[in-house]
């Protein structure tokens, strides 16, 4: 189930930052949501092959974006996205840690 988590959660943060780009214009929204989904999906996909890195880098994938978003929230005061992406990622952060002793050992 985790490899299915990680590789929606890449198609969403890829998604948004498509939505960031087309709603409000922003380029930086575009790259970073295309450069965190991609890599996202290619942790998925080190998952689905039994990597054990794959975790790992979705790992610190979701605290980085946690921690851009909370930054850019603290500067900005725009809730919305700010708000739906940490909430999201702290999901992902539990799902990640409760599947934490189920990971492959490679």
């Amino acid at each position: 189930m985790l490899k299915w988590v990680v590789f929606i959660y890449g198609l969403l943060i890829f998604g948004l930052g498509w939505i960031g780009y087309f709603k409000g214009g922003s380029l930086v929204s575009l790259v970073m949501g295309v450069v965190f989904g991609a890599l996202l999906i290619v942790s998925a996909l080190l998952l689905f092959s039994g990597r054990r890195v794959g975790f790992y880098s979705a790992f610190i994938l979701t605290i980085l974006l946690t921690a851009t978003f909370t930054i850019r929230y603290l500067s900005t005061h725009k809730e919305l996205p700010a708000i739906l992406a940490v909430l999201s990622a702290a999901t992902f952060l539990y799902l990640l840690i409760g599947t934490l002793q189920k990971v492959p050992t490679k």
